[in-house]
């Protein structure tokens, strides 16, 4: 999908990952970005969303590419709790069967839960900003930026699937006491000590082409125990992390993932599951677009 596709066009969008339990979600910024994108302020506490326009991605309808998500069946297959909290218009009483002829609604009503938040805030970009959404499955979708859609408001809403054999390179993170580790220049030593070269020099200048043959020298060389050992390490004792910042290279293009885990997370999370695990069997990260390109990460699925 392009990064900023075309207003009228229909997105497909991965709402499966949203039925699985986060292996990491961002209770604080996700409620904030709800409250400031989502939340009504109207007083009937409740916004409506038209779903002839939204579409579902292959794999979360088990096949039905292009089915439509306005009807009770497909929400309660992928969301049972939904139907708690959603009224489906077209599906009681006669003075609905007008509007249902004409396409499916729902009723989206406050809550508080930052899981169900994060399926709202997904249904309202599908809904009215199908522009600001992007679904990366690979790395074309980097190309597409421009400063205009990074820029924009509200934040670009992006899903990307991370593959297996991902390299996930843990920057630096924060610990509880306050101070900051820088965990790269910790990896770059382990890395050089196993392969016995070095990596070139940072790049004095902005050019793509030079930083991309800076950053492939460790994704040639790229080992995720010693990336999972290197963060246990830098985190130690003084965990659990206020937050902990990677960088992923999809081919030679490189994107910045932020995790803001507030102290909520073991080590654990951030270490083995992320890098490991996520080096092995890849990931799902959903998250706000900001320059660099990079990601405020609002939520991570494992695979």
């Amino acid at each position: 999908m392009s990064a900023h596709p075309h207003p009228d066009a229909e997105p497909e969008l991965p709402f499966s990952w949203l039925a699985d339990a986060p292996l990491f979600i961002d209770r604080d910024q996700v409620s904030a970005f709800y409250d400031a994108v989502v939340m009504p302020e109207h007083e009937t506490g409740k916004i409506t969303l038209s779903t002839r326009d939204i579409r579902v991605s292959r794999s979360s309808t088990g096949g039905k590419l292009g089915a439509r998500i306005g009807t009770r069946d497909l929400l309660a297959s992928l969301f049972p709790f939904l139907d708690a909290h959603v009224a489906l218009e077209g599906t009681h009483g006669r003075e609905k069967s007008t509007q249902a002829e004409q396409g499916d609604s729902i009723e989206l009503h406050p809550i508080r839960n930052p899981h169900r938040q994060l399926l709202q805030l997904a249904l309202h970009y599908a809904a009215h900003l199908p522009d600001r959404v992007t679904f990366a499955q690979d790395e074309s979708w980097l190309d597409d930026l421009d400063r205009n859609f990074i820029g924009d408001s509200p934040r670009a809403l992006v899903f990307v699937d991370l593959p297996a054999g991902q390299a996930i390179i843990p920057l630096a993170a924060e610990l509880a006491t306050g101070r900051v580790v820088a965990i790269f220049d910790d990896l770059v030593a382990e890395i050089s000590r196993t392969v016995r070269t070095l990596p070139p020099h940072y790049p004095a200048t902005e050019e793509p082409a030079t930083k991309r043959e800076y950053w492939r020298w460790f994704s040639d060389n790229y080992s995720a125990i010693a990336a999972m050992n290197v963060l246990e390490r830098g985190i130690g004792d003084g965990g659990p992390a206020q937050w902990v910042d990677y960088r992923v290279h999809l081919n030679d293009r490189s994107l910045q993932l932020s995790l803001r885990g507030r102290r909520n997370f073991e080590t654990g999370i951030y270490a083995y599951s992320m890098i490991r695990r996520g080096n092995q069997h890849g990931l799902r990260i959903v998250g706000t677009l900001k320059s660099g390109p990079g990601l405020n990460v609002l939520a991570v699925f494992e695979k």
